[in-house]
């Protein structure tokens, strides 16, 4: 048994409402520019009133980021109680459990990610956004880290270990989410781990991948 909970009708209808609301937003912005986008053109697109819009999203600005995700606490139940030495594996794993999982979720958070990095406004509301992400990835990375740590390596060098591959891991997830909103462009953890595997020799000549 699993204390995961299928979304009621009337969760599933919110995140609907909520995704069309996003797509509308972002084709428009794709379109036409960041500032000359409107609340009334993303409604009209939308088919919906002001009043549904702002039940949603406070700004314009909001839409575009989109609803806020969160680490989900089963895989991180998981994570944290595996043994298994694939652990980049397992840290996509959990890290895509925030991200869009259909083929048109993922082309979405390709043309977000996209118009993000172009405006500063935009992409400093989304680093503070990430910022707990970032934390909470840190904190759980410490945690099962320090179960594999040798006594020989006290907890302040495990937490730096930690901070170090939850940065690298902000950086990776941008690129695969970048690369899976591009036509014919390859993705996923696989993808992932030849890329890494191909880079890290480059970086650290004595490194074995």
């Amino acid at each position: 048994m699993t204390d995961q909970r299928e979304p009621t009708l009337r969760q599933r209808k919110h995140a609907a409402m909520a995704l069309t609301i996003e797509r509308s937003a972002i084709a428009l912005v794709t379109d036409n520019g960041f500032d000359r986008v409107t609340v009334d053109m993303i409604c009209e697109a939308a088919g919906v009133s002001q009043r549904t819009f702002f039940n949603y999203f406070k700004t314009k600005d909001a839409a575009i980021l989109g609803v806020p995700r969160k680490l989900d606490e089963h895989h991180v139940r998981q994570f944290l109680a595996s043994d298994s030495p694939d652990m980049l594996r397992e840290i996509m794993g959990l890290l895509l459990t925030i991200a869009p999982v259909d083929t048109s979720n993922l082309a979405l958070a390709g043309a977000r990610m996209r118009i993000i990095s172009e405006s500063p406004v935009l992409l400093h509301k989304e680093m503070e956004r990430l910022f707990a992400v970032r934390v909470e990835m840190e904190e759980i990375l410490f945690l099962r880290m320090r179960r594999a740590a040798p006594a020989t390596e006290s907890p302040d060098e495990t937490r730096e270990q930690a901070a170090l591959i939850t940065h690298v891991l902000a950086g990776v997830m941008r690129f695969t989410v970048e690369r899976w909103g591009s036509p014919g462009e390859p993705a996923g953890v696989e993808r992932v781990r030849e890329l890494l595997s191909s880079v890290l020799p480059k970086l650290l000549p004595d490194h074995h991948a």
